[in-house]
Formats: structure tokens, sequence, C-alpha cells
């Protein structure tokens, strides 16, 4: 019975193969739709591009593993850019909440009131930081699938790729020198790539604006426009004496000589274009999208509406109702659980979000058309193997279904209690070292070793007793409630307290709804009270030791559970295996179909790689009735401060916003400072902090929301995709006139502009300055250094010459 569904896969993969060798970009796109690889950049529609505005020549972009967006680099899960020659990035806020949390205490809340490194000596560590800057990018479809072709057993198939992966992986990171390499799947598993990075590890914090500014309407304005966040943060990638990646010292900061390490150089960079944007201007966002499902079959898609997005809702709205209410008891407390807090609201309101938009762009109706043309041409095809596959992905939807509320808390849990995180990984860790490297789980390999005890650090300076119990009694009641069938053994003897009982010292919070949890706070508490993986140096000495008979002698009480939770999870990830195995006969034959009945963009499905979405700045109409305009500025911020939080101002920016329409930074279209500004670029989750580009490769911005009518982007693109981008005017204007921060502008190129006065309209809103500004001092890019990024000739160009010209341009 399964003598014929290799035949599938390798009749799919080389058809996917030829067209990928060929050119994925045949059909026209709809309007800016598309996240494409860097091999495809080179295939685009030239004269499309050119008319938006796009100046560079696409091989300036991407060719040949060099060009502009290798400015772009991975930061921790999250996108960055290097913008200037000493290894300076910007990224978004949000994305270096945790390292900026790691940093701050009562006394010095760097969330609160920010920071700013005036020399390099006071930059502070970012702790759990790391960059990967891209080197290469090459195809191992063949060498991935060799041993796989011919194996009739789902499971045994699926371990076959995930070994020739690890092993393509191992190779590639053998010569050391601070290599990390992964290898990612494209079109439902019918191409495969290694990408090849230098890993930087010792990056260090260098201006984080006050959180009043970084996170400006909190989560009423998440998702939402108008948006007026200032959502950036710079960082700084370090190296050693000779240019190879290193560890952060044990003294990151300190008096000239304590450190070894020198900033690093990168091979491109991003030039900051202090000029501006306007609505109509091209864009592109170069980052590193995280996952969306746009070839998602229909039985999946009704899946996510039906279960999985309710039960986000459902775990992830009461944990963060126990994340708010306790931290604001407390500030030490409270700074402790922000960064989680933060991230799990995000996820929340995504959620919330998606369900929304599935309703709003009519996804399921879409979805359920488009099986229909594919039941029909698999039957007009004649074709014996397509014909099976819509059935078959159905019955697969179905058994994900029925294990889904026991593996779905399973994989949440370590992201809830940190002691049971500790402990479950403690655990695993034990297990998997038991096995060859190459056969354990991926997170437990010997390669992500530093990575697994830097999450357990983050557990036990996160720790509070309190917030743990509530997390543990709401995964204790969530086990208990689960169907019969699918309970956890690891659970079984815990028997819940009177609900009066439970209720006490519960702070309110009992009698609010959602697992139960009330009912298990005591014993919670209890089982925490007996742990001692808090104590100095025990967690670190069970983690090294990764010792199975240590771990079962240890007596620890969450120890004791994640023993008896191992067995399930385990399990859970072969049922996982065997799925894969089944979607990595039935992928590609589905993509087959799908390329044969749907018209626009060949792109594949975000990954966490590299991408360019191309648009241009534009507004949108959200609902009937309604225009949203594409620009917003700090007039707009502050007609919202009303003095609470998340509405707040520090007193140091409201001084300075009497001046700022006479400042440099000012629009002069908008007769103020900008701060975001929206655009038709792809993007989804991972393209926070992505670096947006002009058409000169100039960096005008930083990405880091989506509106709220485009959170369903992540299943089908619509005509209302907008994204939101922070201004960098916004992060200039904050550096010259709040933090005279001198000697970043003059690294970032503009410090000369900080003299200069505020352009005036000329003519219909053609910019000029009052005043003759001085050309801004920047670093001429070697020619050694391929790629930078700098703008040829811009900055010998006289004012009046960039006026006349800017005026032609928009008369064209």
């Amino acid at each position: 019975m399964h003598t014929r569904p290799h035949l599938v896969l390798s009749r799919s993969a080389r058809c996917l193969g030829l067209v990928a060798a060929a050119s994925l970009v045949a059909t026209p796109a709809r309007a800016d739709e598309g996240q494409w690889l860097p091999g495809q950049i080179v295939e685009l529609d030239r004269d499309k591009l050119s008319a938006m505005g796009l100046e560079l020549p696409l091989e300036q972009l991407w060719s040949n593993n060099t060009g502009l967006m290798r400015a772009a680099v991975n930061l921790s899960g999250c996108s960055a850019a290097f913008v200037s020659a000493e290894g300076l990035i910007a990224t978004n806020h949000h994305c270096a909440h945790g390292a900026i949390q790691a940093v701050s205490s009562v006394e010095h809340d760097y969330l609160k009131d920010g920071f700013l490194a005036r020399t390099r000596a006071e930059e502070l560590p970012g702790k759990g930081l790391s960059v990967r800057v891209l080197e290469r990018i090459d195809d191992v479809t063949a060498e991935v699938l060799a041993g796989a072709s011919e194996l009739s057993d789902d499971r045994a198939r699926a371990q076959a790729i995930d070994r020739a992966r690890k092993q393509i992986v191992d190779t590639c990171e053998k010569p050391g020198g601070g290599l990390r390499c992964e290898v990612a799947a494209f079109y439902n598993m019918s191409l495969f790539q290694r990408f090849t990075y230098r890993e930087l590890r010792d990056v260090r914090l260098v201006y984080a604006p006050p959180a009043a500014i970084g996170e400006f309407g909190g989560e009423i304005d998440n998702w939402m426009w108008p948006r007026h966040t200032g959502d950036f943060t710079l960082l700084r990638a370090y190296v050693g004496p000779g240019g190879e990646p290193a560890e952060p010292p044990s003294r990151p900061s300190g008096p000239e000589g304590a450190d070894a390490n020198v900033p690093y150089k990168p091979e491109a960079w991003l030039p900051v274009a202090h000029t501006g944007v306007k609505a109509g201007d091209f864009v592109a966002v170069l980052g590193y999208p995280g996952n969306t499902e746009r070839y998602l079959p229909l039985s999946e898609v009704e899946r996510h509406e039906s279960q999985i997005f309710p039960a986000r809702i459902d775990l992830l709205g009461e944990w963060v109702a126990i994340l708010e209410e306790l931290g604001a008891t407390d500030k030490a407390r409270g700074i402790k659980v922000a960064s989680a807090k933060k991230s799990l609201a995000n996820r929340l309101k995504n959620a919330r979000g998606m369900l929304a938009g599935f309703s709003a762009i009519g996804l399921l109706d879409r979805r359920r058309a488009e099986e229909a043309a594919l039941e029909k041409w698999a039957e007009e095809s004649g074709e014996r193997e397509y014909s099976k596959v819509l059935p078959a992905l159905r019955a697969l939807s179905k058994d994900r279904k029925d294990s889904f509320a026991h593996d779905y808390l399973l994989e949440q849990v370590p992201n809830g209690p940190n002691l049971l995180g500790l402990a479950i990984d403690l655990v695993r860790r034990a297990r998997e070292r038991q096995k060859p490297d190459l056969e354990r789980s991926a997170g437990y390999m010997d390669r992500n070793e530093k990575k697994l005890w830097d999450r357990q650090e983050r557990r036990l300076r996160d720790f509070d007793a309190e917030v743990d119990a509530h997390l543990l009694a709401s995964v204790i009641a969530r086990a208990q409630a689960l169907p019969a069938g699918w309970k956890l053994d690891a659970f079984k003897d815990m028997s819940p307290e009177s609900a009066a009982a439970g209720a006490a010292g519960a702070k309110d919070m009992a009698e609010k709804p959602g697992s139960g949890r009330e009912r298990y706070l005591k014993q919670a508490r209890q089982l925490i009270a007996r742990s001692k993986l808090l104590a100095e140096g025990k967690a670190k000495a069970l983690f090294d030791a990764a010792d199975p008979a240590a771990l079962a002698a240890s007596g620890d009480p969450f120890v004791t559970l994640a023993l008896a939770l191992a067995p399930a999870i385990e399990a859970a990830e072969a049922r996982g295996e065997t799925r894969a195995g089944v979607l990595s006969r039935l992928g590609p034959a589905y993509f087959t179909m799908l390329r044969k009945v749907r018209s626009g963009p060949v792109y594949p499905d975000a990954n966490g790689t590299l991408r360019l979405s191309y648009a241009s700045i534009q507004g949108y109409k959200p609902r009937e009735g309604l225009l949203a305009t594409p620009q917003t500025t700090l007039s707009g911020q502050l007609a919202k401060v009303t003095g609470e939080e998340p509405f707040t101002m520090p007193e140091r920016v409201l001084a300075a916003v009497p001046k700022a329409k006479q400042t440099y930074w000012a629009d002069p279209i908008l007769g103020d400072v900008p701060i975001d500004f929206l655009s038709s670029a792809d993007t989804t989750g991972g393209n926070s902090g992505s670096p947006v580009i002009n058409g000169r490769g100039e960096f005008i911005g930083l990405n880091f929301d989506r509106v709220w009518e485009n959170i369903a982007g992540d299943f089908g693109y619509s005509e209302r995709s907008r994204n939101i981008i922070v201004d960098v005017r916004y992060l200039l204007w904050l550096l010259d006139q709040v933090e005279d921060a001198e000697a970043l502008l003059q690294e970032l190129g503009v410090g000369g502009l900080r003299v200069a006065g505020a352009r005036a309209q000329v003519g219909e809103g053609t910019p000029g300055p009052t005043t003759a500004a001085p050309a801004p001092a920047r670093e001429t890019c070697p020619q050694e250094r391929r790629g930078c990024g700098c703008a040829s000739g811009s900055e010998s160009t006289p004012w009046w010459m960039l006026g006349l010209l800017w005026f032609w341009r928009r008369r064209r």
C-alpha cells in the first residue's frame, strides 16, 4: 500500500525544482503581494519596480550571495540591520525588550526611563541577543531527499529527512569560526536550501527610548492605525580583535582596556535617508519573516478557526491576566514579568485578530471555492495519486484535531511556570543525551547547549513565586480538564482544593472566569516551597550532569513532575514526526495542484529566512466610509497623551516639542516631525525590526506592526494589507533634540544637520532648506565592501539641485 507515494514526492519535487531553477515570478503579482527569496530578486519585473521608484539595479540588492540585503540580519528571531560601518544595528524596541529588561532594576529601570550610551564604554550587555549575518545560500534538495524517497513508513521518512538536514548542518558548521547553518524547506517540502550565517554573540545596548515612546499606545494601539509608536532601539555588534566572533566579555563596559572586543565591520550597511518619504514613494522591506500559511489546505484553515485560535485566546487570555494583575502589585515583579507579558499579549491579540480577519477577507469561502476547483482538476487530470491527496490531507487534520487539546497544553507548558519549564528542559536534556547527537530533538543537540542554558538563566532570573503558583495552578486545572483518553498521568494524583480554600490570598483573581486554577493554588504554592531548583548552583549542576539517575534521585517535586511528563511529550513528538512524514509525501503533490488552479505570484511561505517585499507608501480604507491616510506626526501623538499609561510622555520630550517644527527633521509637506507611516508591503511576524529602504537603498525606517485588517494576511493577502513602519526621522529628532546624542548622529552620517533649520515648502510642497544645510559627514564605502549601500554622489549634490530634482520627479 506504500509502494506509490514516493513517486508523487519525487515527481513533484522535480517539477518544482525545474520551476525554481528557471523563474518563480512569471505570473504577475496581485498588488504588492510577495515575500521573495534572495535568489528570486533578479527575476522580478524590472520595469514595474522602476516605475514604482526603485533606482538601484536588482543585482545590487542580491546576486551571487552579495548585495544590499546582507545588511539585514537575524536578531534572535527578529529582524534588524546594520546602519553604520561600526557595527551599529537598528531594530525594534520590542525586539530588544528582553535584553533591556535583563539589565533593568528598580534603581535603574531602563524599560521605563530609557537608556543612552554616550561612549562605547557605557554600552550595556544585550543578554540573550545574538546576530546572524547571512553569508551564502545553497540548494541542497537532492541531498536532503536522497535517503527518504524510497521509504514507505511515514515516520521513518520524516526521520530520514530530519537526519539528512542535521548532517548537512553539522558538516557546514565544522570549520568553526562562528558559523551557524540551517536547512530550510520551501514549497511544501519540494525545495531545501542551506543558509550559512556568521553568528555574532557579543551584542550591546546603545540606545533605547523610554517605554512611553517605545511602547506608546500599548496593547490598546497594538495592531491598530493610526499609530504613534517610536518602536526602535540601537545595538552594536562586537567581535574579537582579529574580527572573529567572540563571547561577550565578563566586563562589557568600564575603563578603557578592560574589553578586548572591537566593533564588527559589516560588509554591507544601510546609509540613513535624512530627507524623508511621502505618500506614493517606493519602499522595500528586508527581513526574516516568521511563518505564513498561504498554501494551507482548507481542512487546516477550518481547524485554525474552530479549534486553534479559540484555544490560544482561552489560555493566553488567562496567563496575560495573571501577569498583568500580579505585576501591578510590585515594581520589581512588574519588571520581571514585563517581557513575558508583552509577548503573550501580542500573541493573544493576534489570535483574536485572526478570527476577525478570516471573516473580513472571506478566507473560508475563498478556500472552499479553491478546494472545489482542486477536486475538479484532480478528477480531470487522470492522475490517480492526485485524487488521493485531498482526502489524505483531511484525514491528517482529523488526526491533529483529536489530539490537539493534549498536545497544545504540552507545547505551551514551557511558556508558563518557570520552574516547571526549567525542570522539563533538565529532564529532556538528560534523556536526549543518551542518543547520538544527530538523532536528538533539535533543541537538545550539542550545538544548542548554550542557547538552552541561556533560557534557563532567564527563567531563574524572572522567577516570582506567586506568579509561578498561578501559572502552575492553571496548567494543573487544564490538565485535569483534558478529554478522556488524553489525560496526563503526571497530574492524576493532584486533587482540587475547595473553591473557598483556593481563593484565599488569590487577590480577587479567583472570582474571574478562567481555568479554575484557584482550586489548585494551594498545591502549587506547596510544590514551589519544596523545590530545590532555586538553590545557588543547583540547576546548573543538574544541567551540566545531564544524568537521568541524578535527576530521579534529586527528589525535587518539579523534576518528579517533569519525569512523569517526559513520555507524553516524547509521544507527542513521535506523532508530529509521523505527520511530517505524511506531509513529505502529500505536500509537493498538493502544491503542484495549487499551481494549476491558483493565479498570483509564486513565492514560498515565510519560514524565518531572508526575504524582500516591495511596496509603496499608501493609506487604505479600513471599512466603508473611512479613509486612513498613510502618515502620522508628533502633533497627533501629543493629542493622544492623557498622562495615564499607555498614553504618557516624558517631560524631556514634551519640553522639546515646541521647537520640533523648526528642526531639520520636520517634514516640509506634513509641517511636523513624522512618527509612523503605512506601506502595502507583504509582511508577517518575524518582520519586526525589518529595515525599510527607499528606491536608492537608503534606510528610512523600521517595520514593527500590521494594521488590524491585515492580521489574517498570514493566510491570504488582501488589498487592505498594510504594514506599519516607524520613520527614522523620529529617531533622529529624539537623538538630536531630546538626547543630545552627538556621537550617534555623527556615526549615522547626519551630525552636520543638527544646525540646519526647517526645510520650507517651495512652490507646491517642494522642500528646500531655509538655510544651506552643511553636508552630513558620512564614510565613503570602501571598494572592497561590496554592496555596502552608500548612495553614490548624493553627499556632494547642492541642495538647490536636489530641490529641482525632487520637483521634477513629482511632476513626472
